[in-house]
C-alpha cells in the first residue's frame, strides 16, 4: 500500500487560509505588509495600490472587481463567498452599488481577491 504523499507547504497554507477567521486572515495580511516594507519579503502583489479609503472602496477598485465578475460571471454574493464570507451578505453588493462601507476585514480578503484574478486574467 503507498504512502500518502505529503502536502506542500502552498496547499498547507492555502488549507489554514481557509480555515481562518476573517480577523485572522486580516491580521495575516497586516503581517505581511510589515514584512514587507521591513525587506522581509519580495512579493511585488503585496505592494498592490491600495482598493479602499478607509471602509470605502476606491472608484478604480469598483471597477476592476466588476470586470473580474463579468469577466468570469460572478456575481457580488459569489465573490463574498470565495472571499469567506456568508452568501448572504449584501455589504460587497452595496458597496459596489451605492458606495456604502465595508468591513476592514472584507476589504482585507477583497485584496488579496483582486490580485489572485488579476494575475489569472492576465495568465
Amino acid at each position: 500500500m503507498p504512502s500518502k504523499q505529503k502536502r506542500t507547504r502552498l496547499e498547507k497554507l492555502q488549507n489554514s487560509w481557509t480555515k481562518a477567521t476573517a480577523e485572522e486572515r486580516f491580521q495575516f495580511l497586516a503581517w505581511l505588509r510589515q514584512a514587507n516594507i521591513s525587506g522581509d519579503a519580495s512579493d511585488p502583489s503585496l505592494c498592490a495600490p491600495p482598493i479602499a479609503s478607509g471602509r470605502y472602496l476606491l472608484p478604480s477598485a469598483i471597477a476592476r472587481i466588476q470586470a473580474i465578475m463579468a469577466d468570469r460571471g460572478v456575481g457580488p454574493a459569489d465573490v463574498m463567498v470565495e472571499i469567506g464570507f456568508e452568501m448572504d451578505d449584501p455589504s460587497l453588493a452595496r458597496a459596489l452599488d451605492g458606495n456604502a462601507s465595508l468591513r476592514l476585514a472584507v476589504v482585507a480578503a477583497l485584496e488579496i481577491w483582486l490580485v489572485a484574478n488579476s494575475s489569472a486574467a492576465a495568465s
